[in-house]
């Protein structure tokens, strides 16, 4: 074992200045503006009766969308905080080690020297070491005005940087993934 370590705890804040926030909102807040209206036309068309149905479960049907903006707004950098909460790093003569164990469910990952892309230093204090990608996929089809399914479905690829994150001695880290990598 050549270094062990822990990335740093608590919530990284400037994450709150990325799409995925403006987006959230934007989302968090149409699914309020469904919900307040579908309530008011509830309350307008049914305003005799003592209980309605429909007027009253209509409306909760957005608290889900709600739950997810805010999830996006919010939400995720908690959960990031708890997962680096439960992350551990090691670096070997062989290999780079990635563990994690969240809502009880544990994974070690192993990255080999010889499966790793250019290693790159995020010099920031905490720093970070990216020396792997994992390419996740996701698939989307166009529908047409009546919900059908139109043409072929569409592949879209995303590369997702896999490394050691906020760590503190991030130089030190990079120089022995470099001198190993190149030793191999």
């Amino acid at each position: 074992v050549l270094w062990q370590g822990r990335p740093r705890g608590g919530v990284i804040w400037s994450d709150l200045l990325r799409f995925e926030t403006f987006f959230g909102l934007f989302f968090a807040g149409f699914a309020v503006f469904w919900i307040v209206g579908a309530a008011t036309m509830g309350r307008m068309t049914h305003s005799g009766s003592s209980f309605d149905l429909m007027g009253t479960l209509f409306p909760l049907f957005g608290i889900p969308f709600v739950a997810i903006g805010l999830y996006m707004v919010i939400g995720r950098i908690f959960w990031d905080a708890h997962t680096r909460g439960r992350t551990w790093y090691t670096l070997s003569d062989r290999a780079a080690y990635v563990a994690t164990d969240t809502l009880g469910k544990r994974t070690l990952k192993r990255y080999p020297y010889d499966d790793m892309v250019s290693p790159s230093l995020d010099d920031d204090t905490p720093g970070s070491v990216w020396f792997a990608e994992e390419i996740r996929n996701y698939t989307t089809r166009r529908r047409s005005s009546s919900g059908m399914n139109m043409g072929t479905p569409q592949r879209h690829f995303v590369r997702v940087p896999i490394g050691f994150r906020q760590i503190d001695d991030a130089r030190q880290v990079y120089r022995l993934i470099n001198q190993h990598r190149d030793a191999e």
